[in-house]
């Protein structure tokens, strides 16, 4: 399996501000992650983002060295302890044989495609709209994650993304993007892909116009009016697109 990602600071950050997102991808072990750092954690003054990055750089080593998806992540976290840290969602995915093994804590979602068509969709898991479930300092534990496999064939494709992406961009959309792309394993055809999602999510949260997958949600719980000016528009977050190819 070929894999190959990107991650952006959202456009309300300062210059130097590396977001709260992290990915990591993992050819020799078929191996993908994705975290995002809560951000709220910023009004106490902590970047949940140098947890999200530590915690994916860790849970690829451990992934590396032998470990499955779930057990990486389960040790990695013993490594934080004591503290305020702060918190993320991950997303981890690991290929053995024809089925892709999925483990989910938050909002961070995946679909699959399959000839033109999505095949599969994750569900965000959340408490309460906008209130991802997360590991980290007085969060959920990794034990909440779902975990679930998703049969996969040579040639599928795998998004996974932050809900920067899936909140900015309609999967059908996202379906759209990737059936522009040629069919291939080469690596940089799937950068091409994990960066050209990225920058379309980017500048979509950006558009105050925009009837976004967030917009719709919002108005799917009845927190907004869909009439209202104010309802329209993305919403501005850290972006990280994670691409896979089943070969």
């Amino acid at each position: 399996m070929v894999w190959a990602g990107c991650s952006r600071a959202g456009p309300k950050r300062s210059a130097n501000d590396l977001g709260d997102d992290a990915f990591f991808v993992c050819d020799s072990e078929n191996a993908a992650g994705v975290a995002d750092g809560v951000g709220s954690w910023r009004t106490k003054g902590i970047q949940s983002g140098v947890f999200s990055r530590s915690l994916m750089t860790n849970t690829r080593n451990l992934i590396e060295s032998g470990f499955n998806a779930f057990d990486a992540v389960s040790v990695a976290l013993n490594d934080w302890s004591g503290v305020e840290y702060g918190s993320t969602t991950l997303l981890l995915a690991q290929q053995l044989e024809n089925r892709l093994y999925v483990v989910q804590l938050g909002d961070s979602q995946m679909i699959v495609i399959r000839q033109g068509r999505i095949i599969f969709s994750s569900n965000p898991q959340e408490h309460m709209f906008n209130v991802p479930y997360q590991v980290g300092s007085d969060s959920d534990s990794i034990n909440d994650a779902l975990r679930y496999s998703v049969e996969v064939e040579p040639g599928d494709t795998i998004i996974m993304g932050s809900d920067g992406l899936f909140n900015n961009v309609y999967e059908r959309h996202i379906t759209d993007i990737v059936n522009q792309f040629p069919i291939s394993d080469d690596s940089s055809v799937l950068q091409e892909i994990a960066d050209f999602l990225q920058d379309y999510a980017w500048n979509l949260s950006q558009n105050t116009e925009y009837w976004s997958p967030y917009a719709q949600r919002k108005y799917e719980y009845g927190i907004i009016d869909r009439e209202s000016p104010e309802s329209r528009g993305g919403k501005p977050d850290d972006v990280t697109v994670v691409v896979g190819r089943i070969q």
